[in-house]
């Protein structure tokens, strides 16, 4: 059990610093090396932040897979924090869209 859990910390200390130094390569070779199930214990525990961003640095299928076998915590962590950002940038969008009023808009017409 013991050595469990020193790779299991030494897996997740991986992860983070792969996701936070933005090291896509990196996170792929864990997840090859380490598979899938080992990959998603090790990031279930993590932020919903460090989540997304781990997940958007792999492959669409890596993700899709390691996303299936996160814990359910982890799974409504990951989604509050998409959701989240999206509202954030819909938001930030409406504030910085620049306004129509006082412009002139010319077209032509065949």
């Amino acid at each position: 059990m013991l050595f469990f859990t020193c790779t299991h910390d030494a897996l997740q200390r991986a992860l983070r610093a792969a996701t936070a130094a933005r090291r896509p390569l990196v996170l792929r070779e864990l997840l090859a090396s380490r598979g899938e199930t080992a990959f998603a214990a090790a990031l279930s525990p993590c932020s919903g932040r460090v989540i997304v961003d781990a997940l958007s640095m792999l492959a669409r299928q890596e993700s899709d897979g390691v996303l299936r076998l996160l814990s359910d915590d982890a799974q409504a962590r990951q989604r509050s924090t998409c959701d989240g950002a999206r509202a954030h940038l819909s938001q930030e969008a409406a504030l910085t869209r620049p306004s129509l009023q006082g412009m002139l808009v010319w077209s032509r017409h065949a």
